[in-house]
């Protein structure tokens, strides 16, 4: 007798088209993407000026002293806030650098630039040294005049008596220009409103030698421009020192 073969008969099972439709769609799309957004872009107006990210570290200004065995530079000190101040410089103490071994040393700590009554240090953006080296000439709370900051405040810090002292007492805020030391650093030369200035550092006596009907500068910068116009500017400011010594040891 021969054994009976089964069979099997697969019948398809019927879903409806659209379903099948679906799922063949879904598999051929995919997972849907994450949305996308528009990249910031790389540099504006305001991140390169406003925001000042792109500033570089300055070095200076630098004097030397000693006839080259030494020189002093402006350092913020260690854990300074940024610069907030006007002209951008925030606080900076006077600091000594040896040129043979470069040792450092803080010359005028952030403290001692402190004014009487005020509650922060000045910030200064630039100084210059009294011929004797014991007194400095600090300019702080610049404003730009035309293309340069040459207008502001100016203070004596004399480094032996620890005193600091702020030039042109009745004058506006940051009205002084161009101010120097005498060549026996007893008194400082200025601009000051078209005027030419001396006060002495003694008994803080001011007396106005010299009228000017404008910047001598400024006219000769809507004359000249370019290198030229920087010499004769220079030229003229570096020789009112000695011209006001002449006028007020003559008594003129």
């Amino acid at each position: 007798m021969r054994p009976r073969s089964l069979q099997f008969t697969l019948v398809p099972m019927k879903a409806p088209a659209a379903l099948v439709g679906l799922v063949l769609l879904s598999a051929l799309v995919g997972p849907p993407a994450p949305a996308q957004t528009a990249d910031p872009p790389l540099l504006t107006l305001e991140r390169i000026f406003a925001e000042k990210e792109f500033k570089p570290d300055t070095f200076g200004p630098a004097r030397w002293l000693e006839q080259g065995a030494a020189h002093t530079t402006l350092e913020p000190p260690a854990g300074a806030a940024p610069a907030a101040g006007s002209d951008g410089t925030g606080v900076r103490e006077l600091v000594r650098y040896d040129t043979a071994s470069g040792r450092r040393e803080v010359l005028v700590s952030a403290e001692r630039l402190t004014p009487p009554g005020a509650t922060a240090p000045l910030e200064i953006a630039d100084y210059s040294w009294s011929p004797d080296g014991k007194q400095l000439l600090l300019f702080t709370e610049t404003r730009r005049v035309w293309r340069t900051n040459s207008r502001g405040d100016y203070w004596v810090l004399d480094l032996g008596t620890k005193t600091l002292r702020k030039l042109g007492k009745d004058a506006p805020p940051s009205a002084l220009m161009f101010a120097k030391f005498s060549p026996d650093g007893r008194r400082v030369g200025y601009v000051r409103e078209n005027n030419l200035y001396v006060e002495d550092l003694g008994d803080g006596r001011t007396r106005a030698t010299y009228t000017l009907d404008s910047d001598p500068g400024r006219i000769i910068g809507m004359l000249i421009r370019g290198p030229v116009e920087s010499v004769i500017r220079s030229m003229l400011v570096n020789a009112r020192p000695g011209e006001l010594k002449q006028r007020v040891e003559g008594g003129a």
